[in-house]
C-alpha cells in the first residue's frame, strides 16, 4: 500500500463520536459527492460542518454542550492525560 504525504493545511486524527453524529456525517459527505461529482472523504464534510459549526461565537456553542450525567460516554472512554486541562492536540499544531 502506497501512503502519501499529508497536504501541509491537514492533520490527522484520532477521534471518537456518537454513531447518530457519524451517520449525519455520512449523509453530509454523500450530498457533497454528488455536487461536487466524485468521491469524497468523510474529513471534507466534517470540515464543512466545522466551518457552519465554528461561525457560531464559542460562548454560544459552549451553551450546547451537555453536562456529563447527561453525555457519561465521554467520561465511559477513561481519563485523558493533560497538562492544565487542556485539550489533547496532534503535535503538528505545536510545531
Amino acid at each position: 500500500m502506497k501512503h502519501h504525504q499529508l497536504p501541509a493545511p491537514l492533520v490527522r486524527f484520532h477521534i471518537h463520536m456518537r454513531r447518530d453524529h457519524a451517520t449525519e456525517l455520512v449523509k453530509l459527505a454523500n450530498a457533497l459527492a454528488q455536487m461536487k461529482g466524485r468521491d469524497t472523504r468523510l474529513g471534507e464534510a466534517l470540515e464543512l460542518a466545522l466551518v457552519a459549526g465554528l461561525s457560531t461565537p464559542f460562548g454560544d456553542l459552549l451553551m450546547l454542550a451537555q453536562d456529563d450525567k447527561s453525555a457519561p460516554h465521554w467520561l465511559q472512554l477513561g481519563p485523558v492525560n493533560r497538562m492544565g486541562g487542556k485539550a489533547l492536540a496532534p503535535a503538528e499544531l505545536s510545531r
